[in-house]
């Protein structure tokens, strides 16, 4: 059985990664037109890039270090199976997700925490694994919390939503 407090504090992180990362993909195509007339503030293009930044520390919350407090392990009671899960959903063996989730720790550790300038990295290494794991963590917790889940019915729709609001208070 889980705990409701700790399960509510997951699916926080995951909102909040969910928020992150559709308005950095909904502001990539925009910060170029905005961003155009004042090329040196490029005040939309600091927006994506500390929303970016948001996105791999909230995946990191989740899935980075096993003594992370809010890692997936300290919820899930079988581990096994939701790696199976993980491993159907991301099309990657348990070695494979091991090495992908090393590669976003030190792009975490390296670019976006403490900053190396000769730090050599992908722009996002490859973010889609990021939110593929994060729609697997939770569909798998929101089928465990059952009646108790209590937020959003498609994180598809959320995350449209999330940028469509965004998008229109900019007018």
């Amino acid at each position: 059985m889980y705990n409701s407090v700790e399960m509510q504090g997951r699916f926080f992180v995951l909102n909040s990664f969910f928020r992150s990362y559709y308005l950095t993909n909904g502001l990539d195509s925009l910060c170029e037109s905005y961003d155009s007339s004042q090329r040196e503030l490029s005040t939309f293009t600091h927006i994506h890039n500390v929303l970016l930044s948001d996105v791999v520390i909230s995946w990191c919350k989740l899935f980075g270090m096993n003594s992370e407090d809010c890692h997936w392990k300290n919820l899930v009671e079988n581990h096994d199976d939701f790696r199976n899960c993980l491993s159907e959903q991301l099309g990657l063996s348990v070695k494979e997700f091991r090495e992908y989730q090393l590669k976003v720790l030190d792009f975490r550790n390296k670019w976006v925490v403490h900053y190396e300038p000769s730090y050599d990295h992908d722009i996002i290494p490859y973010f889609e694994h990021m939110y593929a794991s994060a729609l697997a963590l939770h569909n798998y917790l929101r089928e465990q919390a059952g009646v108790d889940y209590g937020g959003p019915e498609c994180i598809e729709s959320f995350g449209e939503d999330v940028v469509k609001l965004f998008v229109k208070s900019l007018k």
